[in-house]
């Protein structure tokens, strides 16, 4: 006989909160909005709605989409992301510093980390209705950092065991095991409860998704499938993931990501927690208007957080299964082995793969002699207006001036955006058709690569669309130029 995980009666609430529709695609939507929304200075709220609507629109695939899953889209945005905050009571809504933050680091994995450590239960990502049931049970949870602690704990105990085993956790555990336990959620199961009750029920081979349990039916009486009922649990661990705080195995199960000490620790230690709603704890008849106000505050704390020095991304961790395939002079050598590299190796790694581009790019075109001509020239102290001085290799003696812009996820990412400094637009302007833009993508399975000749004149002609911000956003479509194959360099 089947037996089954039963949380008693008094100790259910069921957790959730907003679910993006682009959950699947979801490091280029953010990539893609935060650019959008950087371009939207101060405005009223309606005014802003409808410009981050017309974006929305424009993504690729939402063109036919109705309106009002245009206006969820921007909701669902809102809420996760913080991207903007709306002031009722001014009638402005703003763009936000973790906005300016993920479009000006280009750091997906960074900006989750922040998302992660400020995710809490309740918070300004929640419906207000859903946020009066979590305080009148006296909720007050952060999720990323208990699982974390979990799965420290189920380490400690595993080895206590004399076990070789890693611990892990299912969507399905994390559902029934914390999300929907008010045990766990108002701080009365500790880490190492939790950890001992899962490891305990894989031993005893328990259960969890039950269809015939009630309290998995939804309003109409209909039961909600198993994807339905974990989809909540599963989200946190996704992000968690993306976030590179956690890494799932093959079979589904999710355990702590290797080299990712510090960042554990960080959260483990964290103590931040939003304390906006604490007033309303112990009152009776809660009304959604009474947390209104709240809003703007929590938006507030979450932008507050965010230190650009904090959590920056371990490039080798993500580029390690990247298949980049270069080697040249130490330095590549030297980036993608130090285990310390950060995000700001980023345009490093850039500059040494098209660096690399270059060298081939010439070498088969037959100006092998002129390869010692090419070089990185950017430097911490000064930036000449572009990465690489390399030759046209047409035959004439003109040098190409290579501004390299990368953005590197998980995913295969298309961000058809970057911003240009400056400096960079007005040397841009200087050597016309000889500055190039060498827009770079890479992921852990594709590099892809477009080549923007003269930015200034595509620009002057309706061919890419740039707007001034401390220099110039740049945005373009796939369609006016075919990617380039990124050349490796072979001795």
């Amino acid at each position: 006989m089947k037996k089954y995980y039963h949380i008693p009666d008094n100790d259910y609430l069921r957790i959730h909160f907003v679910r993006p529709r682009f959950k699947s695609n979801i490091e280029n939507v953010l990539l893609y909005i935060a650019n959008e929304c950087c371009k939207i200075e101060t405005c009223s709220c309606r005014e802003y709605a409808t410009k981050i609507n017309n974006a929305i629109r424009l993504f690729p695939g939402n063109i036919s989409l109705t309106q009002k899953t245009i206006d969820n889209w921007r909701t669902e945005i809102s809420a996760l992301c913080a991207f903007y905050t709306e002031d009722k009571a001014t009638n402005l809504t703003t763009t936000s510093k973790l906005s300016f933050f993920l479009n000006e680091n280009q750091d997906l994995t960074q900006f989750f980390k922040f998302l992660m450590i400020t995710f809490q239960f309740p918070g300004g990502h929640i419906k207000p209705s859903d946020n009066i049931d979590l305080i009148s049970n006296g909720v007050r949870f952060k999720p990323a950092q208990f699982i974390i602690k979990v799965l420290m704990a189920g380490n400690e105990l595993l080895a206590t065991y004399g076990k070789e085993k890693e611990m892990s956790i299912s969507d399905e555990e994390a559902t029934y095991c914390i999300f929907n336990d008010l045990q766990v959620t108002t701080g009365k199961r500790t880490p190492c409860d939790v950890a001992k009750l899962i490891l305990q029920n894989r031993k005893n081979k328990i259960l969890y998704y039950d269809k015939k349990d009630r309290r998995n039916f939804n309003s109409k009486g209909v039961p909600r499938t198993k994807g339905d009922v974990v989809r909540y649990a599963g989200d946190v661990l996704d992000y968690m993931e993306i976030a590179s705080l956690l890494e799932r195995r093959l079979d589904g199960y999710f355990v702590l990501k290797t080299n990712a000490f510090s960042d554990l620790k960080a959260f483990v230690e964290d103590t931040s927690f939003f304390d906006g709603y604490e007033q309303f704890y112990g009152i009776n008849n809660i009304k959604p208007s009474m947390l209104a106000s709240i809003e703007t505050d929590w938006f507030d704390y979450v932008n507050n957080l965010v230190n650009p020095s904090k959590f920056k991304t371990d490039i080798h961790d993500i580029l390690r299964n990247a298949q980049v395939g270069v080697v040249i002079d130490n330095r590549i050598s030297e980036i993608l082995n130090n285990g310390d590299t950060t995000t700001k190796d980023i345009g490093n790694i850039g500059e040494t793969l098209v660096y690399a581009h270059e060298k081939q790019r010439l070498k088969l075109a037959g100006y092998e002699h002129l390869l010692h001509l090419i070089a990185i020239v950017d430097s911490p102290s000064y930036h000449p207006g572009f990465d690489i001085d390399s030759l046209e290799g047409d035959g004439t003696n003109h040098h190409r001036y290579i501004e390299v812009k990368t953005t590197i996820s998980r995913q295969k990412i298309n961000l058809f955006s970057f911003h240009m400094s400056p400096n960079e637009w007005a040397v841009a302007e200087t050597n016309r058709e000889h500055y190039c833009v060498y827009r770079l993508m890479l992921s852990a399975s594709e590099k892809t690569l477009y080549i923007l000749r003269n930015p200034v004149a595509l620009y002057k002609s309706d061919i890419i669309d740039a707007i001034p911000r401390n220099g110039m956003e740049i945005s373009f479509k796939s369609s006016i130029c075919t990617p380039e194959k990124l050349l490796v360099w072979k001795d």
